[in-house]
């Protein structure tokens, strides 16, 4: 079969607060390391990642995005317009910050407001190896999901790599069951290396 890459639009697009682990996320699922050196993000910044899917690897793209400013012109210019331009929405927070969790309603509501199309939307609460430092409970955050009528919740953590492939795998077979709208994916070799998941 020959490799079909997604349109302009079939792209994963992670959002949140500062200092959350966005680009670390990111960073780990391409690396399989750690990086605690990873500079803020200033503006949207696209990534090409594989991720193993029923025994393929197939490669999607994931816009990393700055933290969010309510009411920052700056942070609508560059984010906002990506809503559109996406099919999954990744929502990140801070389990050990409650402000980041606070900042996900706003968030949705912005989706919301601004896309009037089928959008599959996932709820993540990262760094969940920092217990006692837990200022968002697993079950807080499974309500705010349900609350906020997204499509999955997740911890996840971006320093010990817990739940890290399986979150991108969810996005990615997300993208694969809206291929009738937005494509194919693509396929690449598979890879001798697939890196283990566990559960909070």
């Amino acid at each position: 079969m020959a490799d079909v890459t997604f349109p302009q639009r079939a792209n994963v697009l992670i959002i949140g607060d500062f200092n959350v682990g966005k680009s670390t996320l990111i960073n780990y699922q391409r690396t399989k390391q750690f990086d605690n050196t990873i500079v803020p993000t200033i503006e949207i910044e696209p990534s090409t990642i594989s991720v193993t899917v029923n025994g393929k690897n197939m490669i999607i793209t994931v816009k990393d995005s700055p933290g969010v400013k309510e009411d920052s012109i700056k942070y609508g210019r560059f984010v906002f317009p990506e809503f559109q331009n996406c099919a999954v929405i990744v929502f990140v927070y801070d389990k050990t910050h409650r402000p980041s969790f606070d900042q996900i309603t706003y968030l949705k509501h912005m989706v919301d407001e601004l896309v009037n199309r089928r959008m599959e939307c996932i709820l993540v609460g990262n760094k969940c190896d920092i217990a006692k430092d837990d200022d968002v409970t697993f079950e807080v955050g499974h309500e705010r999901c349900a609350e906020l009528k997204m499509d999955l919740f997740i911890e996840t953590s971006a320093k010990k790599g817990t739940n890290v492939e399986e979150l991108f795998r969810e996005a990615a077979l997300r993208l694969k069951d809206m291929e009738l709208e937005f494509g194919s994916t693509k396929v690449l070799p598979e890879s001798e290396n697939t890196p283990k998941s566990c559960q909070c």
